[in-house]
């Protein structure tokens, strides 16, 4: 099942920008707690506190016994990790979700799904353990969701597949998700030729179109169509048709000589 650990919280006033960022400073890690019943909480958890809670934990499914001090006494809230977001360079803690749950009412959510052992179709005939689906959905009590959902896959052969029907849950644990969806497989190797044709593929360069395009521009610069789609001469061309459609000799060629 998953760890129920405790995790002391006070209630925060302010939510906007300048106020988290003192937070912040002060080595307080600004939350939210959201309930089925309630409205969402500003709250604040202690950056110390939650990094040693964080700790060595492997699973993403944490239930947490939130102290929640309110008016001099503290409530308990059962809560469940529901986000955190983290800074992209540092990986420090910005900020938590938690979403609150009932001990007694069967809530859903997500479980990672590992495969134990090494399948023989992998260990003596040089497959590949793919996993399809890395979590599940499933739906039960806080006290039995696990952290994980763990799945022997030694027996399997090349071209075996483990299914969500094949999967055998913890103790009140329901699976949701479709019975029919496959969870892992086991593919078999490439061979040698199918192998060389797809380093040859890679090797392959692609067409160049652009290439196409700038030779028919060229092969296009020597003539250019008019309006009407007859060609231009250039303009040292010998004749150019009048408006009647006679051609008219070149202005120095056609000039007669003068009389003497």
């Amino acid at each position: 099942m998953a760890r129920q650990l405790k995790l002391k919280a006070k209630p925060r006033a302010g939510i906007g920008k300048g106020r988290v960022k003192r937070m912040r400073t002060d080595g307080v890690i600004p939350a939210v707690l959201y309930g089925p019943h309630t409205k969402p909480e500003a709250i604040g958890v202690a950056a110390q506190d939650f990094r040693g809670l964080m700790k060595g934990l492997h699973g993403h499914n944490v239930l947490v016994d939130l102290e929640l001090e309110h008016d001099g006494k503290t409530h308990n809230r059962l809560a469940l990790i529901q986000d955190i977001q983290q800074h992209p360079v540092s990986d420090a803690v910005l900020h938590v979700d938690f979403r609150e749950v009932s001990a007694t009412e069967k809530f859903r959510s997500s479980v990672q799904v590992r495969a134990v052992g090494e399948p023989a179709g992998v260990k003596t005939g040089g497959g590949v353990l793919e996993t399809v689906m890395h979590e599940l959905h499933v739906e039960c009590l806080p006290k039995d969701l696990p952290e994980a959902i763990e799945v022997n896959v030694e027996t399997m052969e090349i071209g075996s597949t483990i299914h969500i029907r094949d999967i055998v849950p913890p103790p009140g644990v329901t699976l949701l998700d479709d019975k029919d969806r496959t969870v892992f497989i086991v593919a078999a190797p490439l061979t040698e030729e199918a192998e060389a044709a797809a380093t040859e593929a890679a090797a392959t360069e692609p067409e160049v179109i652009g290439a196409k395009k700038e030779e028919g521009a060229e092969e296009g610069a020597a003539a250019k169509p008019d309006a009407k789609g007859a060609a231009k001469p250039d303009a040292k061309g010998a004749a150019k048709p009048d408006a009647k459609g006679a051609a008219k000799p070149d202005a120095k060629a056609a000039k007669p000589e003068g009389k003497k």
